[in-house]
C-alpha cells in the first residue's frame, strides 16, 4: 500500500507540522484501543465533549506510533521521534486524508445509502462479483462520517470496484460525504423511521440522503423515490412490483417454507430467482441487487443468477456467550474478506483479557487468482493480532500451510475437526468462530457453548455504550463514573459487562462483595474495584486482589486497621460511607471525629473518596429530602478534609440523580440501572438493552371446555390455538403474569399467557397468530418491556431483571 507522510500532505489538510520528517504510514487509526501495526499507522486524536483522543497520545507513543494529527496544542517536544500535525478539527482532516486516497482510483465507486438494507446489500453484492471483481467494501456498518473515510483508506491499487455505506443521522451530513466519496453509481434503498425524530420530515430524510447521488453517472432506486433524483444527466434505473414501466418489473413473489422465488422481466427477458430468505425486507434488498447486476451485465447469465441462491444471511453484530471450562466464545460469520477478520480479531482481543485466543477460521471465498497474495495477507494479520492459536478448516487454506505458524491444525473440514476435538485444550479460553456458511460452524458453537437451554438473555453492548454516551454528554468533562456490577450486573453477566466497561474505560466498577471482586481479577479486570458489603474476614483477600472496601462503621474500620498492621501494605485506598438519611449503611455525623483520629493514627490508609447514597432522588416527592441528604453530606465531607487535612473524591448521585440532580455530581457518580436503560419514568435517553427470547416448544389445538396448566387454570370458551414456552418461574418468569396477564411477542404480534406460570414452561393462546414449533418468542423486549413488567407485579424493574435465572444463557451482541 501506498505510504504518506505527514509533511507531504499538510498543504492538503491545512495543518501546522511539527517533529520528525520522515515519519511515514499507511494505516488509519481513531481507536487507541486497537492492535495494529504501530509503527505503520497515523493516529487520528478525535475531540468530543466526552472523548480526548490525545489522552492516550503517550500510551500510543510507547507502543510506536510516531505519526500524529491533532486538534490541540500539545507538548510535542516529549515525543522527540514523533511527527504531528496540528489541524483545526480532526474529524475534518481525517475526511480530507480520505479524499487523497479517493483521488488516486480512477475505477468504479458504487455509495449505497437509504433506511435499512444498505450493508446487506454492500454485503450480498460482494458475494455475487466476488468472482469478476476484486472488491473493496465498508467494513461491517462502517457508514458514518468517521467510518467512510475509513473505508476509503481500505482502497488499494488492486480494488477493481469499491463499495461504500454512507448513512446520516441529520440534515447536511451528506453533502460532506458526497464530496469525499465521489461515487460514480449509486443505489437508495429505502426509506424508514431511523433518525426521523432529526428530520422535519420523511420527504426531508429522503431528499437529503439522495444528495449523495448528486454528481453520480447512475442511481438504482425503487421506481417511487425516481423523482428525487435533481441531476437529470444522471442515468436512473428503477426496480418496482407494481409498476410496469420500471427497468425492472418484478411479476411475481413466490414465498416457500425456506427460500423465496422472484419472477423478473428486464427487457422483455425473464429470470427466476431464488434466494434462501421469505422476508419482505431481504425481497427488496435482492431486488435492489439484481437492479445493480444490469447496470454491469444488461442480460446476467445463469451463473450470476445461481449466486443469488446461496446469498448468505448477515448479522449486523456479533455475538458472544459464555462456552465450556471458563471460556467465551465470539461466533462472527458475517463476512469473507480480511477487513472483517480484521475488525472480528480486534473484538476477539478486547474480549480476551487473560484468556487464551482462539480463532477457528475456514476457508475464504476468493478469487483464485489472488488466493495465494490473499492468504499471505491472512497469516500476517493473525500474526500481528497476536492470536495464541488457530484452527483452520477447508482445503484451500491448507494449501498455504507454509505461511502459518506450525502449531496451526489444519482439518479439511467440519467433520473432522469435531471427530478430532479435545474439549479439554479448550480452557481459559477467548474462541473466535469465522466460518463462511458452508462450513456450518453452527455445529462447532453447540458443542463448545456452556449451556444449551433454548431461552437466552440477549445483552446488547452496543445499545449499554450509547446509554453510557448519553450519561457521560451529561457530566462535566473530568467527572468520574464508577459502574454497578453488582447483582450479576444486573442480571446482564458481570464478567462480560465489566470487560466491557474496562473496554470503554470506566473510571470505577462496584460489586457487592469480595468474591465477585476476586473473581473480576482472576478475569484480567484491571480497574479500580470497590466492594461495598466488605466483611473483615475478607480483607486479607481484598489486599492480595487489589480491592477497595467500603467502610461504613468503626468497628469495620478497626478490623482493617488491624488487618493491615500485620503485614507491610501501606496507602490502602478505602470508600467512606457516610449515613445521611437513607439509614442503611453508614457512618453517623457523631462519629466522623473518632473515625477520622483512627484513620490518621494509622500510616497504612488512604481515604480515597467519601460517599452517600440517596434515598429518593428518582421522585420529586423527596427533593427537599434529597437536598438536606446532599447538605448533610457536604457538612461531614468538610469536617473529614479539615481532621485529615486532604480532599477524598465525592460522590452521592445515582443513576437518577445524575439525571435530576446533575448540581451535585461532585468529583465522581455511581452508574447503575441508568446503563441498562430502565429509567423510562425519568428520560427518553436511553434504551433498554435487555431483551429475554425463548421458543415455541408445542402447540395444541384446545377444544371448547378445556383447560389448560396446573388447577385447570386456564379455560377455553372456544376452540383456541395455544403455544408451550420453555420458561418459567425458576426462569424468573413471575407466577402473577399468568392467566393473561403479560403478553410475549411472537412473529410481531401479542400473544397472552394462559393459565398459570409453571415452574419450567409457560402457555400462550396464539389463536390469531401464524407461527410453528421453532419460532422465537420474546418474553419481554422492546415492545413488551421490563418497566411495564415491573408495574403489573407492582414492583420495580431492579428486581425484575436480577431475577432471572443464571440457568438462561447469556448472549452478548455488539455492532
Amino acid at each position: 500500500m501506498l505510504k504518506f507522510k505527514l509533511i507531504d500532505i499538510k498543504k492538503t489538510l491545512d495543518g501546522q507540522f511539527y517533529g520528525n520528517p520522515d515519519n511515514e504510514f499507511d494505516k488509519l487509526l481513531t481507536d487507541s484501543r486497537k492492535t495494529v501495526k504501530y509503527h505503520e499507522s497515523l493516529y487520528i486524536a478525535l475531540d468530543g465533549k466526552q472523548h480526548d483522543g490525545h489522552k492516550f497520545i503517550s500510551e500510543l507513543y510507547k507502543k510506536g506510533i510516531r505519526s500524529f494529527i491533532i486538534c490541540k496544542e500539545i507538548k510535542t517536544e516529549n515525543y522527540p521521534e514523533a511527527s504531528f500535525l496540528l489541524v483545526n478539527n480532526s474529524v475534518n482532516a481525517l475526511q480530507l486524508l480520505a479524499s487523497i486516497k479517493r483521488s488516486q482510483y480512477q475505477k468504479p465507486l458504487l455509495a449505497i445509502t437509504g433506511s435499512n438494507g444498505k450493508t446487506v446489500v454492500k454485503e450480498w453484492l460482494s458475494h455475487i462479483l466476488s468472482p469478476y471483481y476484486n472488491i473493496t467494501r465498508s467494513p461491517k456498518s462502517f457508514n458514518s462520517q468517521i467510518g467512510v473515510p475509513l473505508s476509503l483508506w481500505l482502497i488499494s491499487k488492486s480494488t477493481d470496484m469499491a463499495i461504500i455505506e454512507a448513512g446520516i443521522s441529520e440534515p447536511n451530513e451528506m453533502e460532506r460525504l458526497e464530496k469525499i466519496i465521489k461515487p460514480t453509481v449509486g443505489i437508495f434503498t429505502n426509506i424508514g423511521a431511523a433518525h426521523q425524530a432529526n428530520f422535519e420530515s420523511e420527504n426531508q430524510k429522503i431528499t437529503e440522503k439522495f444528495k449523495l447521488f448528486a454528481n453520480c453517472d447512475t442511481v438504482i432506486c425503487k421506481y417511487d423515490y425516481k423523482n428525487y433524483l435533481k441531476n437529470k444527466n444522471t442515468n436512473c434505473i428503477t426496480w418496482s412490483d407494481t409498476e410496469k414501466n420500471a427497468s425492472v418489473f418484478v411479476n411475481k413473489i413466490e414465498k416457500h417454507h425456506s427460500y423465496s422465488k422472484l419472477f423478473i422481466v428486464l427487457n422483455n427477458d425473464k429470470y427466476e430467482i431464488d434466494i434462501p430468505f421469505t422476508d419482505d425486507g431481504s425481497i427488496e434488498n435482492a431486488i435492489s441487487c439484481f437492479t445493480y447486476i444490469t447496470h454491469i451485465f444488461p442480460k446476467p447469465d445463469e451463473q450470476i443468477i445461481r449466486r443469488f441462491s446461496s446469498l448468505p444471511g448477515v448479522e449486523m453484530r456479533l455475538q458472544t456467550i459464555d462456552a465450556i471450562n471458563n471460556s467465551i466464545l465470539t461466533n462472527d460469520s458475517y463476512n469473507s474478506d480480511i477487513n472483517s477478520l480484521e475488525i472480528a480479531l480486534d473484538y476477539l482481543n478486547q474480549k480476551k483479557a487473560n484468556k487464551t485466543s482462539i480463532l477457528i477460521l475456514s476457508d475464504i471465498l476468493q478469487n483464485s487468482d489472488e488466493e495465494d497474495k490473499f492468504y499471505k495477507s491472512v497469516s500476517k494479520l493473525i500474526a500481528e493480532k497476536s492470536i495464541d492459536k488457530l484452527i483452520t478448516i477447508g482445503e484451500t487454506i491448507q494449501k498455504y500451510k507454509s505461511y502459518f505458524s506450525k502449531d496451526t491444525a489444519f482439518y479439511t473440514n467440519t467433520e473432522d475437526f469435531l471427530t478430532d476435538i479435545v474439549l479439554s485444550n479448550f480452557y481459559n479460553s477467548a474462541i473466535l468462530l469465522k466460518g463462511a456458511r458452508d462450513f456450518k460452524f453452527e455445529n462447532i458453537s453447540k458443542i463448545l457453548q456452556s449451556k444449551s437451554h433454548e431461552s437466552n438473555l440477549e445483552i446488547n453492548l452496543s445499545l449499554m455504550r450509547e446509554n453510557l454516551l448519553y450519561f457521560r454528554s451529561t457530566l462535566e468533562p473530568k467527572t468520574k463514573i464508577m459502574a454497578m456490577v453488582k447483582a450479576f450486573s444486573y442480571g446482564s453477566g458481570y464478567r462480560e459487562v465489566a470487560a466491557f466497561l474496562q473496554h470503554n474505560r470506566i473510571d470505577y466498577l462496584t460489586v457487592a462483595y469480595t468474591d465477585e471482586g476476586v473473581e473480576l481479577r482472576k478475569r484480567g479486570i484491571i480497574t479500580p474495584i470497590m466492594v461495598m458489603n466488605p466483611s473483615a474476614k475478607d480483607f486479607k483477600t481484598m489486599i492480595d486482589y487489589d480491592l477497595e472496601p467500603e467502610i461504613y462503621s468503626i468497628a469495620l474500620l478497626l478490623a482493617l486497621v488491624k488487618e493491615l498492621e500485620s503485614g507491610k501494605t501501606t496507602d490502602f485506598a478505602i470508600h467512606v460511607k457516610i449515613n445521611t438519611g437513607m439509614n442503611r449503611l453508614g457512618i453517623n455525623e457523631n462519629e466522623v471525629l473518632d473515625f477520622c483520629e483512627i484513620v490518621k493514627a494509622s500510616n497504612k490508609i488512604n481515604i480515597l473518596s467519601v460517599f452517600s447514597h440517596l434515598a429518593g432522588s428518582d421522585s420529586n416527592k423527596f427533593d427537599d429530602f434529597t437536598h438536606k441528604q446532599t447538605e448533610l453530606f457536604s457538612k461531614v465531607y468538610d469536617k473529614i478534609t479539615s481532621i485529615t487535612g486532604h480532599k477524598p473524591i465525592r460522590h452521592i448521585l445515582n443513576s437518577a440523580g445524575i439525571i435530576r440532580f446533575p448540581q451535585y455530581q461532585f468529583e465522581m457518580v455511581r452508574l447503575g440501572i441508568g446503563l441498562y436503560g430502565l429509567l423510562e419514568n425519568l428520560t427518553d435517553k436511553t434504551e433498554q438493552v435487555t431483551t429475554f427470547k425463548s421458543v415455541i416448544s408445542q402447540t395444541h389445538i384446545v377444544e371448547a371446555g378445556e383447560s389448560i396448566s396446573y388447577n385447570r387454570s386456564g379455560k377455553a370458551t372456544n376452540q383456541i390455538r395455544t403455544a408451550t414456552i420453555p420458561v418459567g418461574y425458576a426462569d424468573g418468569i413471575d407466577r402473577r403474569l399468568g392467566n393473561g396477564n403479560w403478553h410475549f411477542i411472537i412473529n410481531g404480534q401479542k400473544a397472552y399467557t394462559i393459565g398459570d406460570i409453571c415452574m419450567d414452561m409457560c402457555m400462550v393462546e396464539i389463536t390469531e397468530i401464524k407461527a410453528n414449533v421453532g419460532d422465537e418468542v420474546i418474553v419481554f423486549g422492546n415492545q413488551n418491556n421490563i418497566s411495564k413488567m415491573a408495574q403489573i407485579l407492582d414492583t420495580i424493574s431492579y428486581e425484575v431483571i436480577t431475577g432471572i435465572s443464571e440457568r438462561i444463557k447469556r448472549v452478548y451482541i455488539e455492532e
